[in-house]
């Protein structure tokens, strides 16, 4: 009989259990279509494609589709590390926000206050402030993709000419600035919808049934 001791098994320590860290999400393409259908909504009847009149029906599509659908988006980005595409969303989100309060509750007491003329050239001054801002943003966008740098740039476009639309007089030039602002919008939305119908089909089906020619736009692949 052998008189060694037993061998004990050698004790293992559990493993620590790894810190619950959340997959970042995308939300670009959830913030490029919902702004899409924000600024479709808005050019329909500033183009005179449908009455005019109808143009009420943008403030609850801002509140409830474009402000909310880019702030989701925006944050998904953030979590993501997208500075560009949180940035963008949010900023928008914002816009589309502050836009659909000023019509729905502001307008009546600041044309109280300064006149229907006075609401006017403000509102013009809020767009053109906003082209400005777009146009820095088209910078970053043009290092995307093509569709990403034209809906920037159509949208920068359409807030200098509905922005002029506002500043000049009641009357012809402001009317034909706006129809022509309205047309743009329609572009834009059209380049929005193309541009998230690309980020959500092509991973989807994978492979690139909807180009988007990312930069550098003339490097060929091999």
């Amino acid at each position: 009989m052998s008189t060694q001791p037993p061998v004990e098994a050698p004790v293992t320590m559990p493993e620590a259990a790894e810190a619950f860290a959340p997959q970042p999400g995308i939300g670009v393409p959830l913030a490029v279509g919902t702004f899409g259908f924000s600024v479709l909504v808005l050019g329909l009847p500033t183009s005179r494609i449908i009455s005019p009149d109808a143009l009420g029906i943008f403030v609850p599509v801002a509140f409830g589709t474009g402000a909310l659908g880019l702030f989701i988006g925006g944050l998904w980005e953030y979590r993501a590390n997208n500075i560009f595409g949180g940035s963008f969303a949010l900023f928008y989100a914002c816009f589309l926000l502050t836009t659909a309060l000023i019509l729905r509750f502001f307008a009546p007491g600041i044309t109280e206050a300064a006149g229907e003329g006075g609401f006017a050239d403000a509102f013009g001054a809020w767009l053109i402030l906003w082209a400005i801002f777009t146009s820095i943003l088209s910078v970053g966008a043009w290092h995307i993709n093509m569709p990403a740098f034209l809906a920037f740039a159509l949208l920068a476009l359409a807030y200098v000419l509905l922005g002029i639309a506002n500043l000049a007089s009641p009357g012809g030039l402001s009317d034909a600035f706006t129809r022509v602002g309205g047309w743009v919008l329609l572009a834009d939305g059209a380049t929005a919808w193309y541009l998230t119908s690309g980020l959500v089909l092509n991973p989807t089906v994978g492979r690139e049934l909807v180009p988007l020619w990312p930069w550098p736009y003339t490097t060929r692949k091999a």
